[in-house]
């Protein structure tokens, strides 16, 4: 039957043709209309060209489509209400290195999901009426929402689409990530949702999740992260507020953080006040002397919340902040108070007094309990990771506190355990005293860190004795005066990295003959004899300070070339707190002899990064930056962070074996002979003690580990009876009692592991030398040499070892005193460093 039709479709097709040419009387077309003809079949062509191409992209596009919701939607799991409950309820959970649980995330801002009916019905109307007007209505999908929202996107006009099973599906379902799959997903699982799930459980599992920013997700925890409320007792204009910021929780959080001017009444700060930890990474700026009056004024009203807050304020590591209303919030609740009066949720009486109602911003008091300096550390580096994946501040705090993250930490539960009760045992620290001066903080405080050096990983941290609060002062990551633990990262390193200067190099130890003017002009006190010569080995091994610049002379030509020779290895070595300027007057800046060579630095070094300076030197002149996590992944198992830390090489392994060597030397020939671990296992390391002991140290490492230990009372106390500044106390035992408890520690967890020496490089060679002119000797002191560096004259002296009235036994403080700082009434670590004698 088709060819029959196409027979005849042909022979009319014929048939006309022949009709039209044998009309010979008719006239013959003009070139005009022989155009307009041709013109005319053109274009039917083209449309019949672009109809063809129409179908094949339709059919094509159709194909591509489907085959993109069926890839979108290949891994979708059934939607329950038991499900969603499941993940409204997750919890981050923070790990130990071995997997099992170190604790979770603190519940200051913590999502608290309650019941629908135990959520105000002014929230539930606002909710409705701003993100999903026709959710009674629609089933999952609001198809006219939808439409509107592509035609004012392809229109230039950004419009969301979402309903609120959408956003369920994007809080807890799929992602925040912008993209047709996870779109494709939200629209299934809203489908899905709204056929298992009543509409008010949907709304209920919303409102226990919506974010409405500052970290606080939820309708409890908004209410009560802002207004010190319960969901239940939320007024219209409250509602309106959290409704509202969730489109922008950034831009629309209830209140913004201000300065303290100076000028405010308690009044105008009760409930109010935020604290922040000021650190170099920061963005924070340092506080004002508007600020530190207000201090003052706020501990006098008894609104800082302990003495530890307090002094944190004093010293400048943690600033205060007021909350204050959000102009921009509150334009935006006035948005959804119009949209609340359009769609008939409210009269035009409840709109206006909702909009003439002032808002106060009231802050909780925090519940928290007690947290581990371990546990603040593991926070601030997760919520820096996470900003770096590209979220914004209060993101990174939801995801923290209410994403139910899984943190893996590289923290080894047996070191801690030990660190933590050696910490709790105050025998360990002498001249205890549970409350000087009645702040009610311990003294002397204390920090250790050790550190597994081939992988940069924190294997144990202790920030404080005694903590009595979350986010408090850190004293493993705040930096504190060094004192003598800096010479062997400035001074000793770079003169062996210049295979010009051995540890068999002798100097003369007594007082002056500096090469540099203003090195005679500074001319410090001694710290050993003072008479005679020493060799380098036995100047580190005994601390000598005088030794210590010369051979920082030696560095370079001039005074600056040595300044900056010093600065590089320090930086090199991960050293963040150098104040380096050359237009800074010296009392604010480390360019400077005394500060580089003996540690009288404007804010000193933090343990954490003296560890990991050492470690560097046991791990072959490789730095790698500590860390204290290693993944972070969502609850379903997804990686979102790997921890990858940076590490560059410092200095050859050659270079770096002599320089442990010669801090070996430390502990079994000079200053630091109670770090020494029972079972002879290798120990290399420096002491270190500020003038009157009131800042010691011991940092030293094994084949194993590092650790950094730090002791001294803390600055600018201020006793809140009287008012006055609290002297800080020298510590019994200098630089010794941090020596003995790093060992005490070290020798529980190097307990089960077997006795290995340091790895030799191949380029090493040993020379007996004596101590004190560095020539060769048959009874001298083992050393290291780099081949092609070793001494070639012979000793005159007939004896490696000093005579007593020469240099004495180092006694158990150290034997060696650097600058420090003086208290400055203020505390903090940043007071001008003397320039004179050291004691």
């Amino acid at each position: 039957m088709s060819n029959d039709n196409n027979e005849n479709k042909n022979k009319i097709r014929r048939k006309k043709v022949s009709s039209s040419t044998n009309k010979s009387s008719s006239p013959t077309p003009s070139n005009k209309d022989r155009y307009k003809s041709s013109k005319n079949k053109d274009k039917f062509k083209f449309l019949r060209v672009a109809g063809i191409v129409f179908l094949v992209l339709l059919v094509v596009g159709a194909a591509a489509g489907t085959g993109l919701i069926f890839a979108s939607l290949k891994n979708v799991e059934p939607v329950t209400k038991a499900l969603l409950d499941e993940k409204t309820y997750q919890t981050t959970q923070i790990r130990y290195a071995t997997g099992s649980l170190l604790s979770n995330a603190p519940s200051i801002n913590k999502k608290d999901p309650v019941r629908l009916e135990q959520i105000n019905d002014n929230l539930k109307k606002a909710v409705v009426a701003i993100e999903d007007e026709r959710f009674y209505e629609h089933s999952g999908v609001d198809i006219k929402g939808l439409l509107r929202s592509v035609v004012r996107t392809l229109a230039g006009t950004k419009q969301g689409g979402s309903t609120v099973p959408m956003q369920v599906s994007k809080m807890l379902l799929t992602s925040k990530e912008q993209s047709i799959p996870r779109k494709i997903k939200d629209i299934y699982y809203a489908y899905e949702m709204s056929k298992t799930l009543t509409k008010d459980e949907i709304l209920e599992v919303y409102l226990n999740n919506f974010f409405v920013g500052k970290g606080l997700a939820g309708a409890e925890a908004g209410a009560h992260g802002y207004f010190d409320t319960t969901a239940k007792e939320l007024t219209l204009a409250q509602s309106a507020l959290l409704a509202g910021s969730t489109k922008n929780p950034s831009r629309y959080s209830a209140y913004m953080t201000a300065k303290l001017e100076g000028i405010e009444t308690k009044e105008d700060v009760e409930n109010r006040l935020l604290f922040f930890i000021n650190t170099p990474d920061d963005s924070l700026d340092d506080p004002t002397a508007i600020e530190l009056e207000m201090v003052e004024k706020l501990n006098a009203w008894g609104l800082i919340p302990s003495q530890d807050t307090y002094k944190q304020l004093r010293s400048g590591t943690m600033v205060v902040r007021k909350a204050v209303n959000n102009p921009e919030a509150k334009k935006r609740q006035e948005v959804v108070l119009n949209k609340m009066l359009e769609v008939g949720s409210i009269t035009q009486q409840e709109h206006d007094a909702a909009v003439a109602e002032k808002l106060e911003i009231k802050l909780p008091k925090s519940k928290d309990k007690v947290s581990s300096s371990v546990e603040d550390l593991i926070e601030y580096d997760v919520i820096d990771a996470l900003i770096e994946q590209g979220n914004t501040r209060d993101e990174a705090y939801n995801m923290f506190y209410n994403g139910g993250l899984i943190i893996d930490t590289t923290i080894d539960p047996k070191m801690q355990d030990t660190l933590e009760k050696e910490y709790e045992n105050n025998n360990n620290f002498p001249g205890n005293d549970s409350g000087s001066g009645s702040d009610g903080i311990a003294q002397p405080q204390s920090s250790m860190v050790i550190l597994d050096y081939r992988t940069g990983e924190i294997k144990a941290l202790v920030g404080g004795r005694h903590i009595t609060g979350r986010k408090t002062l850190n004293r493993a990551t705040t930096a504190q005066q060094p004192g003598s633990t800096i010479k062997p990262l400035s001074v000793y390193t770079p003169a062996i990295d210049t295979l010009k200067i051995t540890q068999s190099n002798a100097l003369s130890d007594a007082k002056g003959g500096y090469k540099f003017r203003e090195n005679n002009k500074w001319n410090p006190n001694t710290t050993t004899a003072g008479k005679g010569t020493m060799s380098l080995r036995k100047a580190l091994a005994y601390s000598s300070n005088t030794i210590a610049i010369k051979t920082s002379e030696m560095l370079g030509s001039s005074y600056e070339e040595c300044i900056d020779i010093m600065m590089d290895y320090l930086k090199n070595f991960g050293i963040s707190t150098l104040v380096d300027s050359k237009t800074a007057d010296a009392g604010n800046n480390d360019r400077r002899f005394p500060a580089l060579t003996l540690g009288g630095m404007t804010k000193g070094i933090s343990p954490l990064e003296m560890a990991s300076a050492y470690g560097t030197l046991a791990n072959g002149g490789v730095y790698i930056e500590p860390t204290i996590f290693t993944t972070i992944t969502s609850y379903d198992g997804q990686l979102i962070v790997k921890n990858i830390p940076e590490e560059h090489k410092v200095v050859d392994p050659e270079v770096a074996y002599v320089i442990t060597d010669m801090l070996a030397s430390v502990v079994t020939e000079g200053t630091g002979r109670s770090a020494a671990i029972p079972g002879g296992m290798p120990v290399a390391g420096k002491t270190g003690t500020t003038n009157k002991a009131l800042d010691v140290w011991f940092v030293g490492y094994t084949p194993y580990y590092v650790g950094a230990t730090y002791i001294g009372d803390d600055a600018g106390r201020k006793n809140p009876n009287t008012g006055n500044f609290i002297a800080r106390r020298s510590i019994p035992g200098g630089s010794g009692t941090a020596a003995r408890l790093w060992s005490k520690v070290m020798r529980q967890v190097h307990e089960n592991l077997r006795r290995i020496e340091f790895k030799q490089p191949d380029n090493i060679y040993f020379t007996k030398i004596n101590l004190i002119d560095g020539g060769r000797s048959s009874s001298g002191s083992n050393a290291a040499f780099i081949k092609g560096t070793a001494p070639s004259r012979y000793t005159s002296h007939p004896s490696t070892q000093p005579k007593p009235e020469e240099t004495p036994t180092p006694p158990d403080n150290g034997g060696e005193t650097t600058p420090t700082p003086p208290n400055n009434g203020g505390g903090g670590t940043t007071p001008t460093p003397p320039q004179n004698t050291v004691e």
